[in-house]
Protein backbone atom coordinates (compact mmCIF):
# COMPACT_ATOMS: atom_id res chain seq x y z
CA UNK A 1 0.00 0.00 0.00
CA UNK A 2 1.40 3.40 -0.97
CA UNK A 3 1.28 5.90 1.88
CA UNK A 4 1.95 9.60 1.94
CA UNK A 5 4.49 10.90 4.44
CA UNK A 6 1.71 12.00 6.80
CA UNK A 7 -0.09 8.65 6.50
CA UNK A 8 3.18 6.81 7.20
CA UNK A 9 3.59 8.78 10.44
CA UNK A 10 0.04 7.83 11.51
CA UNK A 11 0.65 4.19 10.55
CA UNK A 12 3.89 4.05 12.54
CA UNK A 13 2.16 5.57 15.56
CA UNK A 14 -0.67 3.01 15.52
CA UNK A 15 1.83 0.23 14.94
CA UNK A 16 3.92 1.36 17.92
CA UNK A 17 0.84 1.42 20.18
CA UNK A 18 -0.15 -2.07 19.06
CA UNK A 19 3.34 -3.39 19.81
CA UNK A 20 3.38 -1.61 23.17
CA UNK A 21 0.13 -3.34 24.17
CA UNK A 22 1.70 -6.71 23.40
CA UNK A 23 4.92 -5.82 25.22
CA UNK A 24 3.15 -4.63 28.38
CA UNK A 25 0.42 -7.27 28.23
CA UNK A 26 -2.32 -4.72 28.85
CA UNK A 27 -4.54 -2.32 26.87
CA UNK A 28 -2.93 0.83 25.46
CA UNK A 29 -4.95 3.89 24.43
CA UNK A 30 -4.23 6.41 21.70
CA UNK A 31 -5.16 10.06 21.85
CA UNK A 32 -8.27 11.22 19.96
CA UNK A 33 -8.18 10.71 16.19
CA UNK A 34 -10.46 12.02 13.45
CA UNK A 35 -12.34 10.25 10.70
CA UNK A 36 -9.47 10.23 8.20
CA UNK A 37 -6.98 8.81 10.72
CA UNK A 38 -9.60 6.30 11.86
CA UNK A 39 -10.22 5.23 8.28
CA UNK A 40 -6.50 4.66 7.73
CA UNK A 41 -6.30 2.64 10.95
CA UNK A 42 -9.19 0.41 9.84
CA UNK A 43 -7.59 -0.13 6.44
CA UNK A 44 -4.16 -0.94 7.82
CA UNK A 45 -5.18 -3.23 10.63
CA UNK A 46 -7.81 -5.11 8.67
CA UNK A 47 -4.92 -6.24 6.47
CA UNK A 48 -3.15 -7.58 9.57
CA UNK A 49 -6.31 -9.43 10.63
CA UNK A 50 -6.17 -8.06 14.18
CA UNK A 51 -8.92 -5.46 14.00
CA UNK A 52 -11.88 -7.54 15.17
CA UNK A 53 -10.36 -8.92 18.37
CA UNK A 54 -7.65 -6.49 19.36
CA UNK A 55 -8.82 -2.98 18.46
CA UNK A 56 -11.70 -1.10 20.14
CA UNK A 57 -12.74 2.51 19.49
CA UNK A 58 -14.85 4.90 21.57
CA UNK A 59 -15.24 8.67 21.77
CA UNK A 60 -17.04 9.22 25.06
CA UNK A 61 -20.62 8.93 23.79
CA UNK A 62 -22.63 7.18 21.12
CA UNK A 63 -21.96 8.43 17.55
CA UNK A 64 -18.84 10.44 18.45
CA UNK A 65 -16.69 11.32 15.43
CA UNK A 66 -13.34 11.84 17.15
CA UNK A 67 -12.43 8.70 19.06
CA UNK A 68 -9.72 7.01 21.06
CA UNK A 69 -8.31 3.71 19.85
CA UNK A 70 -7.68 0.96 22.40
CA UNK A 71 -5.14 -1.69 21.38
CA UNK A 72 -5.43 -4.99 23.24
CA UNK A 73 -2.54 -7.42 23.77
CA UNK A 74 -2.73 -10.62 21.74
CA UNK A 75 -2.00 -12.56 24.92
CA UNK A 76 -3.56 -11.82 28.29
CA UNK A 77 -6.62 -10.40 26.53
CA UNK A 78 -9.27 -8.88 28.75
CA UNK A 79 -12.55 -7.25 27.89
CA UNK A 80 -12.48 -3.45 27.76
CA UNK A 81 -15.67 -1.51 28.39
CA UNK A 82 -16.54 2.08 27.53
CA UNK A 83 -15.97 3.18 31.13
CA UNK A 84 -12.37 1.95 30.88
CA UNK A 85 -11.48 4.61 28.31
CA UNK A 86 -9.62 7.55 29.94
CA UNK A 87 -12.15 10.11 28.72
CA UNK A 88 -13.89 12.91 30.60
CA UNK A 89 -16.78 15.10 29.46
CA UNK A 90 -16.63 18.71 30.62
CA UNK A 91 -19.75 20.87 30.40
CA UNK A 92 -18.93 24.56 29.87
CA UNK A 93 -21.91 26.88 30.29
CA UNK A 94 -22.44 30.66 30.65
CA UNK A 95 -22.65 32.04 34.16
CA UNK A 96 -25.39 34.44 33.05
CA UNK A 97 -27.50 33.02 30.22
CA UNK A 98 -29.20 36.36 29.52
CA UNK A 99 -25.97 38.27 28.91
CA UNK A 100 -23.59 36.16 26.86
CA UNK A 101 -22.21 35.66 23.37
CA UNK A 102 -23.66 33.09 20.97
CA UNK A 103 -20.63 30.84 21.37
CA UNK A 104 -19.61 28.50 18.55
CA UNK A 105 -17.51 25.37 18.17
CA UNK A 106 -14.62 27.61 17.04
CA UNK A 107 -14.91 29.73 20.20
CA UNK A 108 -14.73 26.71 22.51
CA UNK A 109 -11.89 25.11 20.54
CA UNK A 110 -9.87 28.34 20.54
CA UNK A 111 -10.19 28.68 24.30
CA UNK A 112 -9.22 25.04 24.83
CA UNK A 113 -6.13 25.34 22.65
CA UNK A 114 -5.27 28.51 24.56
CA UNK A 115 -4.84 26.65 27.86
CA UNK A 116 -2.17 24.40 26.39
CA UNK A 117 -4.15 21.33 25.31
CA UNK A 118 -3.11 19.63 22.07
CA UNK A 119 -5.68 18.68 19.42
CA UNK A 120 -5.23 14.94 19.94
CA UNK A 121 -6.11 15.42 23.61
CA UNK A 122 -9.59 16.68 22.72
CA UNK A 123 -12.40 14.69 21.16
CA UNK A 124 -15.75 16.03 20.00
CA UNK A 125 -16.91 19.47 21.08
CA UNK A 126 -20.70 19.44 21.01
CA UNK A 127 -22.42 22.83 21.20
CA UNK A 128 -26.06 23.01 22.25
CA UNK A 129 -28.31 26.05 22.49
CA UNK A 130 -29.68 26.69 25.95
CA UNK A 131 -33.30 27.65 26.55
CA UNK A 132 -32.51 31.31 27.18
CA UNK A 133 -31.41 34.00 24.71
CA UNK A 134 -28.14 33.42 22.86
CA UNK A 135 -26.79 31.07 25.49
CA UNK A 136 -24.85 28.08 24.19
CA UNK A 137 -23.43 25.20 26.20
CA UNK A 138 -20.32 23.30 25.16
CA UNK A 139 -19.75 19.63 25.97
CA UNK A 140 -16.05 18.90 25.57
CA UNK A 141 -14.60 15.38 25.54
CA UNK A 142 -10.96 15.25 26.57
CA UNK A 143 -8.24 12.96 27.85
CA UNK A 144 -8.79 12.28 31.53
CA UNK A 145 -5.45 13.75 32.58
CA UNK A 146 -6.30 17.08 30.91
CA UNK A 147 -9.72 17.56 32.53
CA UNK A 148 -8.35 19.79 35.30
CA UNK A 149 -7.18 22.35 32.72
CA UNK A 150 -10.69 22.58 31.26
CA UNK A 151 -12.30 22.82 34.68
CA UNK A 152 -10.27 26.00 35.29
CA UNK A 153 -11.67 27.79 32.22
CA UNK A 154 -13.55 30.91 33.35
CA UNK A 155 -14.11 32.74 30.08
CA UNK A 156 -14.88 31.85 26.46
CA UNK A 157 -14.53 34.86 24.17
CA UNK A 158 -16.25 37.64 26.19
CA UNK A 159 -18.54 35.33 28.15
CA UNK A 160 -17.96 34.29 31.75
CA UNK A 161 -18.44 30.54 32.04
CA UNK A 162 -18.40 27.74 34.57
CA UNK A 163 -17.12 24.24 33.92
CA UNK A 164 -17.95 20.92 35.54
CA UNK A 165 -17.57 17.20 34.83
CA UNK A 166 -20.70 15.41 33.55
CA UNK A 167 -21.67 12.02 32.16
CA UNK A 168 -21.01 12.18 28.41
CA UNK A 169 -23.61 9.49 27.70
CA UNK A 170 -26.21 12.16 28.46
CA UNK A 171 -25.55 13.67 25.03
CA UNK A 172 -27.13 10.71 23.30
CA UNK A 173 -30.37 11.53 25.08
CA UNK A 174 -30.48 15.20 24.09
CA UNK A 175 -29.26 14.85 20.51
CA UNK A 176 -31.45 16.87 18.15
CA UNK A 177 -32.12 16.17 14.49
CA UNK A 178 -33.64 17.76 11.45
CA UNK A 179 -35.70 15.26 9.47
CA UNK A 180 -35.19 15.13 5.71
CA UNK A 181 -37.64 12.94 3.81
CA UNK A 182 -37.26 11.50 0.34
CA UNK A 183 -37.42 8.41 -1.82
CA UNK A 184 -34.69 6.51 -3.65
CA UNK A 185 -34.64 3.77 -6.25
CA UNK A 186 -32.08 1.87 -4.14
CA UNK A 187 -30.18 2.31 -0.88
CA UNK A 188 -26.93 3.12 -2.71
CA UNK A 189 -24.65 5.65 -1.05
CA UNK A 190 -24.82 8.15 -3.91
CA UNK A 191 -28.64 8.05 -3.98
CA UNK A 192 -29.05 8.49 -0.22
CA UNK A 193 -26.39 11.21 -0.09
CA UNK A 194 -28.25 13.14 -2.79
CA UNK A 195 -31.36 13.17 -0.57
CA UNK A 196 -29.37 14.15 2.53
CA UNK A 197 -27.63 17.20 1.08
CA UNK A 198 -30.16 17.97 -1.70
CA UNK A 199 -27.62 17.69 -4.48
CA UNK A 200 -27.51 15.82 -7.78
CA UNK A 201 -26.19 12.26 -7.77
CA UNK A 202 -23.42 13.23 -10.18
CA UNK A 203 -22.11 15.86 -7.75
CA UNK A 204 -22.46 13.43 -4.85
CA UNK A 205 -20.43 10.93 -6.83
CA UNK A 206 -17.53 13.40 -6.93
CA UNK A 207 -17.76 13.95 -3.17
CA UNK A 208 -17.60 10.21 -2.60
CA UNK A 209 -14.75 9.58 -5.04
CA UNK A 210 -12.73 12.44 -3.54
CA UNK A 211 -12.83 10.82 -0.08
CA UNK A 212 -15.31 13.18 1.58
CA UNK A 213 -17.78 10.58 2.84
CA UNK A 214 -17.50 8.22 5.82
CA UNK A 215 -19.96 5.47 6.79
CA UNK A 216 -20.02 4.63 10.50
CA UNK A 217 -16.60 6.23 10.85
CA UNK A 218 -15.00 4.46 7.89
CA UNK A 219 -13.98 6.16 4.67
CA UNK A 220 -16.01 4.96 1.68
CA UNK A 221 -15.21 5.82 -1.94
CA UNK A 222 -17.61 3.24 -3.39
CA UNK A 223 -20.68 5.11 -4.64
CA UNK A 224 -22.70 1.89 -5.03
CA UNK A 225 -22.19 0.91 -1.37
CA UNK A 226 -25.54 -0.20 0.10
CA UNK A 227 -26.68 1.59 3.25
CA UNK A 228 -28.83 0.09 5.99
CA UNK A 229 -31.22 1.36 8.62
CA UNK A 230 -29.22 3.04 11.42
CA UNK A 231 -26.09 3.72 9.36
CA UNK A 232 -24.43 7.09 9.98
CA UNK A 233 -22.84 9.00 7.13
CA UNK A 234 -20.51 11.96 7.64
CA UNK A 235 -19.98 14.27 4.67
CA UNK A 236 -17.12 16.77 4.85
CA UNK A 237 -18.49 20.30 4.71
CA UNK A 238 -22.12 19.18 5.06
CA UNK A 239 -22.52 17.39 8.38
CA UNK A 240 -23.56 14.07 9.83
CA UNK A 241 -26.71 12.07 9.08
CA UNK A 242 -28.46 8.97 10.43
CA UNK A 243 -30.35 6.83 7.93
CA UNK A 244 -33.83 5.50 8.59
CA UNK A 245 -35.06 3.25 5.80
CA UNK A 246 -38.68 2.21 5.50
CA UNK A 247 -39.56 -1.34 4.52
CA UNK A 248 -42.35 0.01 2.34
CA UNK A 249 -41.91 1.03 -1.28
CA UNK A 250 -43.92 3.15 -3.68
CA UNK A 251 -45.87 1.66 -6.58
CA UNK A 252 -42.80 2.31 -8.69
CA UNK A 253 -40.61 0.34 -6.29
CA UNK A 254 -38.84 3.30 -4.66
CA UNK A 255 -37.85 3.24 -0.99
CA UNK A 256 -39.14 5.84 1.44
CA UNK A 257 -36.30 7.09 3.65
CA UNK A 258 -35.80 9.60 6.41
CA UNK A 259 -32.38 11.17 6.80
CA UNK A 260 -31.93 12.60 10.29
CA UNK A 261 -29.43 15.47 10.17
CA UNK A 262 -27.50 16.05 13.40
CA UNK A 263 -27.95 19.63 14.65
Amino acid sequence: MHLTKEEQIIYNHFNDLSRLANKRGRPVFSGFVGLNEMGLMYKLFEEKNILENYVIVFGGYKDAERKMVCFLPEEGYREVEENDFPIECIKISPVNKKFCDALTHRDFLGTIMGVGIERDQVGDIVVKKADTGNACIGYVFCCQDKASLLLNIKRVRHTSVQAKTVDGAYLSLIQEYKDIHGSVSSMRLDAVTAVAIKMSRSKCLLLIKDGNVHINGRLCTENSKILYDGDIISISGYGKYRIEASQFTTKKGRYHITVKQYI
